[in-house]
């Protein structure tokens, strides 16, 4: 039902577009039509234009409206405004930006280890390899395998990795004034992990040797860890980020497994010895959940969203402390 009208609006937007000169003006009131068809109340014509205008008509209308909707409705509930609607908006690019920051310590933890071991095993391969008057400059062989294959089947593939690692040593950011002086304008391993983005600083964790690999996970997380759930922990946490980047809907849309993906990473983080990153992100969820029910109480009663992302047990309890995740288990 919904989607007929999405998609009956569209055909109509279409259509406006072909004629209009008006700077965006017919399609704008075509879009408040729309929403009134729906049932939304829009009591301030000029605040609808400026969010929709500045953030996306479909980026809030479309991805939101649903949440506002009953059943097999093609109305929303009685008296929802879209002062409401953008409210909601609202509330997932908080929580969004919460994550956000919350994986970004976890990433901050993850490359500490990565770098600490790395320069450890690149001074006893140096050490076991030459003498103290040859050149000691190692291979990029010495210290990765030539793939990795994921369980997804993603091949990951040295060659790759050192194209990006060219490309870093030619543009890396001087990280303290004297440090080109200092490392006689060589990047150090600090530097390199560091101007890696998250996702090559995994790929180069993948292609390690098993022996640093182990170190690292055992280092990073609470329990043993094995390789195989890390992939599962980074691939998760690399598809909320993407999905965060082109701004998709978090509190509408769960995973191949029926699981809101703020809960995905919660338990992620729950693994994770530093707890800093799932402390923050419980504590905080909690007050920017708060505030939003402050400012519109009767969603207490219309969050399923929220409820089927088990978020009571994130605020209320401990729940998932006992140790890491049961990868096996659904949803």
């Amino acid at each position: 039902m919904v989607n007929n009208i999405k998609n009956r609006s569209l055909q109509e937007e279409m259509k406006v577009m072909t004629k209009s000169n008006n700077d965006f003006e017919d399609i704008t009131r075509l879009r408040m039509d729309f929403c009134r068809e729906f049932g939304v109340t829009i009591n301030d014509e000029e605040y609808f234009i400026d969010k929709v205008q500045t953030y996306g008509y479909r980026e809030i209308i479309y991805q939101y409206l649903d949440h506002f909707i009953e059943g097999n409705s093609e109305k929303v509930r009685p008296n929802t405004t879209f002062e409401e609607i953008y409210a909601f908006y609202q509330l997932d690019q908080n929580l969004k930006n919460e994550a956000l920051i919350d994986l970004h310590l976890f990433e901050q933890t993850f490359k500490a280890a990565l770098i600490d071991v790395m320069e450890l095993y690149v001074a006893q391969l140096k050490a076991n390899k030459f003498n103290f008057y040859q050149e000691s400059r190692l291979k990029l062989e010495d210290l990765l395998k030539e793939k990795y294959v994921m369980q997804t089947g993603r091949v990951i593939r040295r060659g790759e990795l050192r194209s990006r690692i060219r490309r870093i040593k030619e543009n890396y950011l001087e990280p303290f004034d004297g440090y080109n002086y200092l490392y006689s304008n060589e990047i150090t391993t600090w530097v390199l992990i560091k101007e890696m983005s998250f996702g090559v600083a995994c790929n180069f964790f993948f292609l390690l040797h098993h022996k640093q690999q182990a170190i690292i996970l055992k280092r990073v997380f609470k329990n043993d860890l094995s390789l195989a759930d890390f992939e599962k922990v980074i691939e998760s946490m690399r598809y909320f980020r993407n999905r965060v980047a082109h701004n998709y809907s978090l509190l509408i849309i769960k995973n191949s497994d029926d699981e809101f993906l703020y809960n995905t990473v919660y338990k992620s983080l729950l693994c994770l010895k530093n707890q800093e990153p799932a402390k923050r992100m419980k504590s905080n969820f909690k007050d920017i959940i708060n505030k939003y029910l402050e400012e519109y109480p009767k969603e207490k009663n219309y969050l399923p969203s929220l409820d089927q992302l088990k978020l009571s047990d994130l605020l209320k309890d401990d729940a998932y402390q006992n140790g890491c995740i049961d990868w096996n288990a659904r949803g």
